[in-house]
């Protein structure tokens, strides 16, 4: 099927026409209008004969954007009507356009700069989303920013996406203390908060706890179901899980009508709710100003805290969802106050008394009469004491001085 011919540009009533991209399905052009002074005052879809027949009239003033908001909505209409638009991907810009419209929807635009996308990029954070999903709401804003500029209807420098980063390096294999664990967590809140609450009661897996379902709180046995990659396993329901996640069961006393095991216990927003999770640790380390750790980390705190506590090892290990070596090798940190526990139960701080290792003052390393032996130390009878002769050696014990 052959493309049809892009028509050539018109010029009525003063104003110029010109085809950007097309034709649609419907077989119309994409115009923009330009007045005497090169600016555009109009675009629009329309076939060559519908423009000749609506050209001699007024030409419509494309409406006015004071906010980001106004900027949004005009740019997601006129990328419906870009027929070159797959379905999914307009669907992705209206999600990712109501999560900028919430969060800096009323910002006027001329205020629209790298400091407007830093307010962009903390606020959609607070509401939860993954760092992958602030970057893409900026480069959205981003790009209605440059359609309106290629529209001549909007001046702007060019905006940059605006991430966060810290000088310091992520250590991964950082193990929290629960005080910094503790401070992290108070500044977290919503689902994201819910989850990490629950990987540092359990030291689950962060995959394990955002896929949990209503059907693996058992209120009843006192159990929660998590399920990793090395199987299924079960994990004591305490009371503080119980007050975090029972009305998230499947059935509650609340509820008698039992909802649908299968449903997720939590509300995700986002279609990587790890990530969001490990994102929104990282952010909330920041802001407690502790050290950054990561969901992994809060896993580490937990074996550190069963093993302190004196509990078997073999029941920790499953508790964990791991072998003994595995949980002993891999998760198992040795702190300066394990060590100095260690040495206190051992009683090694107290003195060991060993027969004949304190001397008199004075004492020379020499045999006495009464206490005579070999070189190597040994007690021997007194008429054996002349006789003992450590083998190549260059002197031999002395019954008497000479």
């Amino acid at each position: 099927m052959t493309t049809p011919k892009r028509p050539s540009p018109l010029r009525l009533r003063g104003l110029s026409y010109s085809v950007v991209r097309g034709p649609n399905a419907d077989g119309d052009w994409y115009w923009r209008a330009r007045d005497a002074e090169d600016r555009t005052v109009w675009t629009g879809w329309s076939s060559r004969a519908a423009l000749l027949q609506s050209a001699p009239g007024e030409v419509p003033e494309p409406p006015s954007f004071r906010t980001v908001a106004d900027l949004l909505a005009q740019w997601m209409e006129a990328r419906e009507r870009d027929p070159q638009l797959k379905p999914q991907t307009l669907v992705r810009y209206g999600t990712r356009a109501k999560s900028v419209v919430k969060a800096v929807g009323d910002e006027p635009l001329t205020d629209l700069g790298p400091a407007l996308m830093e307010r962009l990029r903390d606020r959609v954070i607070a509401a939860g989303l993954s760092q992958r999903g602030v970057n893409a709401c900026q480069r959205l804003l981003r790009a209605a920013a440059r359609w309106a500029a290629a529209e001549e209807r909007l001046t702007h420098k060019p905006l940059p996406v605006v991430r966060l980063r810290s000088s310091e390096r992520v250590n991964s294999d950082y193990t929290p203390t629960e005080a910094e664990a503790l401070a992290a967590l108070r500044e977290m809140s919503g689902e994201t908060g819910l989850a990490a609450t629950v990987l540092a009661i359990t030291g689950a897996r962060v995959s394990e706890v955002v896929d949990l379902k209503r059907g693996d709180l058992d209120l009843s046995g006192g159990w929660l179901r998590l399920s990793g990659k090395t199987g299924p396993r079960r994990f004591p329901l305490i009371a503080e899980l119980r007050a975090l996640l029972g009305d998230r069961a499947s059935s509650t006393g609340k509820q008698p009508e039992p909802t649908n095991p299968d449903a997720p216990m939590f509300r995700w927003p986002m279609r990587r709710p790890d990530n969001a999770v490990r994102d929104q640790l990282a952010h909330a380390c920041r802001r407690a100003g502790v050290p950054r750790f990561t969901p992994h980390g809060l896993r580490r705190m937990v074996v550190n805290r069963i093993l302190r506590a004196g509990a078997d090892i073999t029941a920790a290990a499953e508790l964990m969802g791991h072998s003994p070596s595995v949980m002993l090798s891999y998760y198992r940190r040795v702190s300066s106050e394990d060590r100095a526990a260690g040495v206190a139960q051992a009683g090694l701080g107290q003195p060991l008394v060993v027969a004949g290792a304190q001397k008199k003052p004075g004492h020379k390393s020499r045999h006495s009469v009464d206490n005579a032996g070999c070189s190597l130390g040994t007690r021997v009878p007194k008429d054996q004491r002349c006789t003992n002769i450590a083998p190549n050696a260059r002197s031999m014990c002395r019954a008497s001085p000479s």
